[in-house]
């Protein structure tokens, strides 16, 4: 490891130095992000806060994985940066009206540009220039990643023990340790402490981290073979099973595959090493990777197809937006692997170790543009959906009110105050409750809506279409959608009327009429409209002219047995 990267030499104070920043960083975490009430592991609204508490945790963590005491200043400026980006990033995508489904893979596109930026820094400075050879950025990737996994590691071993010392004071009556870590304040100062104590004494121990990088690597190209064989094996099957079961067995077609070939880049780069004296020397592993090269290819197709269909059937989604993305950025490496290939074949390594460094700068701006406003994939989800509803590709009553509402950001809410005030009667009755929703799970989406529906609904006679209005009455109402009801909807005999039997484990059955009048149904009975009938039949009760009749009756029997009110 240490003649890969350049040699610094060890630094015993770099350890002490870091536990004590890292224990201030986590005191200023807890008093920024703690709630305006004050009381432990609140958590604020304040966004300025938040973004400042971005600062301090980003910029932290980067300071303490890059500080070396040769041009330490150009860490602590590249730790200042980045997290002063990652803040107004926080701050910019942040919104007090409404969170998008994206936010997370915004978060995600920051971290992933930072943590590719990391590596190409600290070549830079161990060169003292812009130049960027792929031996010491290849090792400090891994080296960080290796730290970044030891140093939790680490963090948690520390807590566990404070946690057992806290419990063995307590048996004793002394309680200041216990009361100390029902703090919220002191928990951070621990996890940040011993989060920089443990990437001190690491970065101090370069032999070791270069022994489990070769570990880990030696590992990892060992499976190979074994996930090359699979792809391999797949792609030969797919000609014969046809692509149409894959969309059949699951929704996570495009997930599934990504992580294939994201699992193929991994291994092959295992196994091609840093150069030729790493290349695996055995045949079997170097084909291994030359398979795993060429089976990216393939995958990163279906994938894109897959996307395709469900953006084609469905329209854009933030998700299906990131996927496209994440599809674009499988399918460049694909292709640099495969022209490589072609090119070079056996001596393919060569050729991808320098594309390795442009594809890693290309990601790392291109995740860093995605992260800000300037990629709006709320405002296309928002368009894209508006235009299947006004096409009438989807009805009012199956279109996904509860994406607009929580998932496509203030320009989901925006179109959903413009639908509320000029869409049609039943858009703006749709649209006016998913703006008074204060939860997704206020809102079902229409799937979820029907689900319960379907399963406890009977309707006679048997194969009789459920009229759509009465349906939404029937959702609206929340009739046979719980657990233990059993229901029957009797349509007719007379057009526009319908009765539904309602049984439950626990009480007596009911029934309920419904009547379509004016194009909607309701469960009320038709009065009517005359006003000077009212007055006739006032005048004939006045007159004396009522009588007692005897006149047949509709009511609903169960097995001859009649249950609930006569109606009609």
């Amino acid at each position: 490891m240490t003649d890969q990267r350049t040699e610094h030499a060890p630094w015993p104070m770099r350890a002490a130095l870091l536990f004590g920043l890292g224990a201030l960083c986590g005191l200023a975490f807890d008093l920024l992000t703690r709630g305006d009430a004050g009381t432990s592991w609140s958590v604020t609204e304040s966004i300025p806060r938040l973004s400042l508490a971005t600062l301090i945790a980003t910029g932290g963590v980067l300071f303490a994985f890059t500080l070396e005491r040769v041009r330490w200043t150009w860490s602590l400026a590249f730790a200042a940066c980045a997290g002063a980006v990652l803040a107004l990033i926080f701050y910019w995508n942040a919104s007090p009206v409404s969170r998008s489904a994206d936010d997370v893979w915004r978060a995600f596109a920051a971290l992933l540009a930072v943590a590719i930026a990391a590596p190409l820094f600290q070549t830079m400075r161990d060169e003292g220039a812009r130049r960027l050879p792929y031996v010491p950025v290849h090792a400090h990737a891994w080296a960080n990643v290796v730290i970044w996994c030891a140093a939790w590691a680490f963090v948690l071993i520390a807590w566990l023990l404070v946690q057992l010392l806290a419990e063995l004071f307590q048996l004793i009556g002394i309680t200041v340790l216990r009361e100390l870590l029902d703090k919220s304040w002191a928990n951070w100062m621990l996890v940040g402490g011993t989060l920089g104590a443990a990437v001190g004494l690491l970065r101090d121990r370069d032999r070791v981290v270069g022994l489990l990088q070769r570990v880990v690597t030696t590992i990892l190209s060992v499976l190979a073979p074994v996930l090359a064989a699979g792809l391999v094996l797949f792609e030969l099957a797919l000609p014969f099973t046809g692509l149409d079961r894959l969309w059949d067995q699951t929704r996570a077609t495009t997930p599934i595959l990504l992580t294939c070939v994201f699992g193929a880049f991994i291994l092959a780069n295992a196994v091609i090493g840093t150069g030729p004296d790493e290349e695996a020397k055995n045949p079997v592993l170097r084909w291994s990777a030359m398979a795993l090269g060429a089976a990216m290819l393939p995958l990163v197709v279906v994938a894109a197809i897959s996307t395709g269909l469900r953006v084609g059937q469905y329209g854009f989604t933030p998700e299906r937006l990131w996927a496209i993305v994440f599809v674009a950025i499988a399918a460049a490496c694909a292709l640099l692997y495969l022209y490589a290939l072609i090119r070079a074949r056996t001596a393919w390594a060569d050729r991808i170790r320098p594309a390795n460094i442009r594809l890693a700068i290309g990601i790392c701006i291109a995740a860093l543009l995605l992260a800000t406003p300037l990629a709006d994939f709320g405002a296309i989800s928002v368009r894209s959906q508006l235009a299947r509803l006004e096409s009438g590709a989807v009805t009012p009553a199956e279109f996904d009110w509860r994406a607009l509402r929580f998932d496509f950001g203030p320009s989901g809410v925006g179109a959903l105050e413009r639908l509320k005030a000029e869409g049609a009667p039943e858009v703006r009755r749709l649209a006016a409750t998913a703006l008074t929703a204060q939860r997704p799970y206020d809102i079902a989406s229409a799937e979820q809506r029907r689900a319960p529906l379907a399963q406890h609904l009977r309707v006679l006679p048997a194969g009789a279409a459920v009229p759509e209005g009465l349906r939404e009455l029937l959702l609206r109402e929340r009739r046979c959608t719980g657990r233990n009801e059993a229901c029957v909807l009797i349509l007719g005999p007379a057009p526009g009327r319908a009765v539904l039997v309602v049984t439950t484990d626990c009480c007596d059955s009911g029934t309920r009429a419904y009547y379509l009048v004016g194009g909607s149904w309701t469960d009320a009975l038709p009065q009517d409209s005359d006003a000077g009938r009212h007055r006739g039949l006032d005048a004939a009760v006045r007159a004396g002219r009522v009588e007692l009749r005897e006149v047949p009756r509709r009511q609903v029997f169960v097995d001859g047995v009649p249950v609930g009110d006569a109606f009609e």
